[in-house]
């Protein structure tokens, strides 16, 4: 693995760019379909999951914690104030507080708890089973703290303490499924019923894990050719960019899609669609930056989240089954989820604490949208 595959997840910890709020309406059919934040106060929000009877489930990375080290040229300071979150209606409701129903999970941030990296995905069936990955590298001389959650698949129920699934950095060091050495960055969760799928971003892989905890790889994705990515030395030898899959949610017909980082290069964004079965390619979208949560909705239209797409801040594109893409401005967005009604739920402002970096609006939040919130092609 080399390590321009995993730039993107570092960068969430160092560039944080400026919160922009929902896009103004300019006239009043607009501002009826604009964005309306559903959750508000959140701390660096990333996947988003809706439970069987439409919870909307949040995994908020937290804002690190109080014992703090000096790692290289950097403060890294560490806690557990990671978290999982709902909002119960979340069709219905608009600003609330979300309800934090799993806490004391490990977070890990530069001292104003912007950027933080920790609980980055979370995905429930039902909030008896949450399924959370967890990446938090503990530093050195620091005491007290639940390292047993590094780079570990979690299980919790709400109002209830994590447990350890599989550990995800283990299989990672003992088999290294792209062949480019051992880096692990668990970044994404899917409770598929019979496996819970990992989305390994460092690892380029998306793994399965049993109801016993057994790991095997459900898929290793395919490197990128073509465009700024036929300059980049790659670790196997070849000129290309890692696809490092930081996304995972169902596809229309119940298939997976996972979207992929592309190592934050202009247009190496990929989005896949999975055989849920067998793990093998059945379609590609390509042409996104950064892509940090993707979902399908009934009608087959897809929604990426590009986290520095657009003028830099971010954006999330709207690729219709039929006509042209468009894209809406979304400040950092980060996970991506679409309910029954044609509703589309986004995580954005996703390396900002839940008081915000100053900016007006800069708080982590989580919009609803539609299909008729882009503008028209």
């Amino acid at each position: 693995m080399c390590a321009t595959a995993t730039a993107g997840l570092a960068v969430t910890a160092l560039a944080i760019t400026p919160a922009a709020a929902a896009p103004a309406a300019g006239s009043a059919e607009a501002s009826r379909w604009a964005p309306v934040p559903v959750a508000r106060h959140l701390d660096n929000p990333r996947q988003l999951d809706l439970t069987s009877d439409g919870v909307l489930v949040i995994a908020e990375s937290g804002t690190g914690g109080d014992d703090c080290a000096d790692v290289g040229e950097e403060t890294v300071c560490v806690g557990t104030t990671g978290a999982v979150s709902i909002v119960r209606h979340p069709a219905k409701v608009e600003g609330v507080t979300a309800q934090r129903v799993v806490t004391g999970l490990l977070s890990e941030a530069g001292p104003s708890g912007a950027g933080a990296t920790g609980n980055d995905a979370a995905s429930a069936r039902t909030l008896g089973r949450i399924y959370i990955a967890k990446d938090v590298d503990v530093p050195d001389g620091i005491t007290g703290l639940p390292e047993e959650q590094e780079g570990k698949l979690l299980r919790a129920a709400a109002g209830r303490p994590p447990v350890v699934v599989a550990d995800v950095r283990a299989f990672e060091a003992a088999n290294d499924p792209d062949g480019q050495g051992v880096e692990s960055n668990p970044y994404s969760v899917l409770d598929v019923g019979d496996k819970v799928l990992v989305a390994d971003a460092a690892a380029n892989a998306v793994l399965a894990v049993d109801k016993r905890g057994r790991i095997s790889v459900f898929a290793v994705l395919p490197t990128i050719t073509g465009g700024a990515c036929d300059t980049r030395p790659n670790q196997d030898g070849s000129y290309s960019c890692d696809p490092v899959p930081t996304a995972l949610s169902f596809s229309r017909d119940g298939d997976v899609i996972v979207g992929g980082l592309g190592s934050l290069v202009p247009g190496a964004g990929r989005v896949w669609e999975l055989d849920r079965r067998t793990g093998a390619v059945q379609q590609t979208w390509a042409g996104f930056t950064g892509v940090t949560g993707a979902a399908q909705d009934r009608a087959g239209n897809l929604y990426v989240s590009e986290l520095f797409g657009g003028d830099g801040s971010g954006q999330v594109v709207l690729v219709p089954r039929k006509g042209e893409r468009a894209a809406l401005p979304a400040p950092s967005p980060a996970g991506v989820v679409t309910d029954a009604f044609g509703n589309v739920y986004v995580a954005v402002n996703s390396l900002s604490p839940g008081t915000g970096t100053g900016a007006p609006d800069s708080d982590g939040q989580v919009w609803r949208l539609t299909e008729r919130s882009f503008p028209a092609s």
